[in-house]
Parts: C-alpha cells; sequence; structure tokens
C-alpha cells in the first residue's frame, strides 16, 4: 500500500469488496472462506491469457508466475519458497504426505478425535493399507495447552512401554475447524520432535488468521488454505515439507517429472514434480496471491486484519452466550479464540438423531434466516461456531445469535 493510500475501515463498509448478497449474514468464513472483487479480476484476467495463446502462456510464462506467488506466501510464511508447493487443499496436503511416507508394518500414527474428517479418514487408509495403528487421543473442549500437552507426553510415554512399534508420525491441528479453537502446535511439534517423531501440522485455517513461522517451527509438514482466511479463489492451498523429508514426497497425481528417491534428503525433483500442475486444469486460482494480499495490505495488513478478527470474534462470542443465555468455550487462560469462536447452544429434548439435528439447523439457518452457523455435538454438549471477518460486525453475530435461537426453539 503506497504511504498516500487511505486505509480502508472494517466493517460493513468493506461488503462491496465482495460478491456476498446485500441480507445475507456471513458469520461462517471458515468453511469456505471468499475473496474479493479485485482478486476476482486477476484470475479472469490469468484465465485469458490461457485462451488468447495458450502456447506461450503454458509453455513458457505460466510457470514464472506460480513461482512469483509463492516467494510471496513465502515471506507470510517466513519459509524458504523453495520448501513450498501448491495442492488443490489441506486434504489433498495431508493425503499427498501419507502415502508418499515409507511406512513399516507396526508403525504408530498419533493423532487427535478433533481431527478434520478427511484428515481423519486419511490416517485411516494409512492404517488399512500400510498396517499401521492409530493411536488416537480423545480431546474433551475446553481444555488448557497445559492439559494438551500433558495428555499427549503421558500418551506417548504408554505406548513407548509397550515396545509394540515405532511412532512415525503426530498428525496434529494448528487450529482445529470443530470446534473452531488454537491448537497448542508449536509445543506439540516440540514435544514429539523430542521423541524422533515426524510431525505433521494441519494448518487449514491458519495463514490469515494466525501469524506463522515455519522456519522457527521446525514442523516435518505444515499445510495451510489459501482460500479460507487468506482470500484466494478455492480451492487452494500450499503445502511445506521440511527440505529433510522432500526425497519421500511426491504429488498424488504422478506426472511425467516423477522421480524416485532412496534418500528422503534428496530434494532435486522435489520442486519440479509439484510445479508440473496440470494444464488441462484451471489453475489460475494458484496465481492470486499477490493479489489477495495486496487487499489485505490496504486493510493495514496481517496484524490489523488478525486484531480486527480477534477483537470481534471475543465480543461476538460473549453476546452471543448473552443472547443464548449460555457461554462460550474458552480455558482460563483464554488461549482458544482467535477468529472463530464456540458458544453453547441450548438444545433441548429432541427426537432427532445427531445426525438429523444437524442437518435441521442447516436448513432452517440457511433458508429460513439467510445466514449459517456450523452447530456441532462436542462433549456431550451443543456448541456453533461463529466466524469474525473484515466485512463482519458486532451487529451480525446479534442478528445470527436470534436466528439460532429461533430455530432452537422449533426443534422437537
Amino acid at each position: 500500500m503506497s504511504p498516500s493510500a487511505p486505509q480502508k475501515a472494517f466493517g460493513h463498509s468493506l461488503r462491496k469488496d465482495f460478491f456476498l448478497e446485500s441480507k445475507y449474514v456471513p458469520v461462517n468464513h471458515g468453511s469456505y472462506g471468499t475473496y474479493p472483487r479485485s482478486v476476482r479480476a486477476v484470475m479472469r484476467d490469468y484465465q485469458d491469457k490461457g485462451e488468447e495463446q495458450p502456447d506461450r502462456w503454458f509453455r513458457l510464462e505460466f510457470a514464472a508466475v506460480v513461482k512469483q506467488n509463492l516467494e510471496r506466501i513465502a515471506s507470510l510464511l517466513h519459509c524458504d519458497s523453495n520448501d513450498i508447493v501448491y495442492v488443490q487443499n489441506a486434504s489433498t496436503a495431508a493425503s499427498t504426505v501419507l502415502r508418499s511416507l515409507p511406512f513399516e508394518k507396526g508403525d504408530k500414527i498419533l493423532c487427535y478425535s478433533t481431527a478434520y474428517n478427511a484428515i481423519d479418514r486419511a490416517n485411516e487408509y494409512v492404517k488399512d493399507s500400510r498396517d499401521a495403528k492409530l493411536i488416537k487421543i480423545t480431546l474433551n473442549y475446553p481444555m488448557s495447552d497445559e492439559e494438551i500437552i500433558q495428555l499427549t507426553r503421558e500418551t506417548i510415554e504408554k505406548e513407548q512401554a509397550k515396545g509394540d512399534g515405532r511412532f512415525r508420525i503426530c498428525v496434529m491441528d494448528a487450529l482445529i475447524s470443530i470446534p473452531g479453537v488454537l491448537f497448542p502446535y508449536k509445543d506439540v511439534t516440540k514435544l514429539v520432535k523430542s521423541y524422533n517423531m515426524l510431525a505433521m501440522v494441519d494448518g487449514a485455517h491458519a495463514i490469515g488468521q494466525i501469524p506463522l513461522d515455519l522456519t522457527a517451527l521446525d514442523a516435518d509438514f505444515f499445510f495451510t488454505n489459501g482460500h479460507k482466511w487468506m482470500f484466494m479463489p478455492r480451492g487452494c492451498a500450499v503445502l511445506y515439507v521440511a527440505k529433510r523429508n522432500q526425497g519421500h514426497v511426491h504429488p498424488l497425481s504422478i506426472n511425467a517429472k516423477y522421480m524416485h528417491h532412496k534418500d528422503a534428503q534428496d530434494n532435486s525433483s522435489f520442486q519440479n514434480e509439484f510445479g508440473g500442475l496440470s494444464t488441462t486444469i484451471d489453475c489460475a486460482n494458484y496465481l492470486c496471491a499477490n493479489a489477495a494480499l495486496d487487499y489485505r495490505q490496504s486493510l493495514g495488513g496481517e496484524d490489523a486484519i488478525m486484531k480486527y478478527c480477534n477483537d470481534l470474534a471475543v465480543k461476538g462470542g460473549a453476546l452471543v452466550a448473552k443472547i443464548l443465555g449460555t457461554e462460550v468455550m474458552e480455558n482460563k487462560a483464554k488461549t482458544l479464540t482467535v477468529a472463530m469462536v464456540n458458544v453453547r447452544v441450548p438444545v433441548g429434548k429432541t427426537t432427532k438423531s445427531d445426525a438429523e439435528l444437524t442437518a435441521y439447523f442447516i436448513n432452517e439457518l440457511v433458508y429460513k434466516h439467510n445466514t449459517m452457523i456450523s452447530v456441532f455435538k462436542h462433549n456431550g454438549l451443543w456448541w456453533a461456531r461463529f466466524c469474525a471477518q473484515v466485512y463482519v460486525e458486532l451487529e451480525d453475530f446479534e442478528k445470527a445469535a436470534k436466528a439460532l435461537l429461533e430455530v432452537c426453539k422449533t426443534i422437537a
């Protein structure tokens, strides 16, 4: 942003920059994300380039633009741009890593009950196809970071004492999707690495919501969606692989650049294999990182955006809890809430199954109240996840909470 450019104000005045319906109450940004009009204009321009002169664009120019955008993202992740590649989404990234790694019979995967469902199923796939073992830690929020770290340490010690297989990898979140809380991924990464385990961090909700420093974190694998909180078009994610592991990681769809490496540290083909993006699939969304970050800079940059969204989530959560007559999911140290906040939902007796009730909430909120809130059951109670965003104000939390309360009154 140039020194003379005025900084835009947060809140409803920014709605015009996006494609949101005028009467839609958008408090569920975490599910699909969205992006501003200025980003779509850039994406359309790149799509046009691919049609105007496809040979020039795809053979000679496309790769350089991909590299420029990855370099911009790397500056935000504080990592070497040669260590990150584009993939479709976080689920693709997890499967890419887990299906690439060499597992031996009896290897153990440490994971958590709060894993995103697609990541959880990827863990199950490794268990079934490689004869590995899943060691799953149950998390019942609200919990303190210290409780989670201690529970993780105790589980590792207990399993290692059995002497029936090594821990190969720990799969964890940076921010859990459901419930939408910050996980102590930095401390857990450090912990599991001290036991010679690989650390894989699902940061699907991370970039654009929390500050990141992948060099300092030094996880073996980290991935994050650009389309959720960073304002890139969906689906678009970045997969980070530490240099020490790049020789073993290959794209899900093997392409002409594939090379086999016995040595995990042989990274000679890593960028080439993932850089060979299919030119028969529209990848213009991958070329929009610069535009997305330029827009975010026009709002004051990452710190300003994160502060606004966190402050709004905290205030909004308190207001929703007051309207519903319940409480916010938070621990004593208040480390759980970032831009997503969870509030207990007053669900009484019902004849509906959990799946039926979840579907009922979705349909009622979307079609009768023109909003959406992720309502879910955790630790025996029903909760709602509300998301703050730059175009959201406290009024939106209030409207959505009142809509949710009305739906609760109709549950039979």
